[in-house]
């Protein structure tokens, strides 16, 4: 079975939590390799933020065998709508209004 995480900023990952999904994991720059690096071995698949991503690339490189998806950040410009998209899609409704 194909295992999941997600790490993001807290407003992504608080986000996609009330939408039901449970794997996600609240990192900054300072802690996303020291998260990467304690992730079970039965990941397969990071979705993680973009800024993140490119904080913790070389922790990532070493990750080959990982599929490996960013995910637009809450602070990006169209980084809220998609993550808003992603919620309603999910529960139904928009939790931002």
């Amino acid at each position: 079975m194909t295992k999941m995480i997600i790490i993001g900023d807290e407003a992504t990952v608080t986000g996609l939590k009330l939408a039901g999904l449970k794997n996600a994991v609240v990192a900054d720059e300072e802690s996303v390799s020291g998260v990467l690096r304690g992730l079970p071995e039965e990941i397969d698949i990071i979705v993680i933020s973009r800024h993140l991503r490119e904080a913790a690339k070389h922790e990532l490189f070493k990750m080959k065998e990982k599929m490996v998806i960013d995910l637009p950040d809450s602070a990006e410009e169209e980084g809220e709508d998609i993550v808003s998209k992603m919620i309603r899609e999910v529960i139904g409704f928009d939790t931002a209004k």
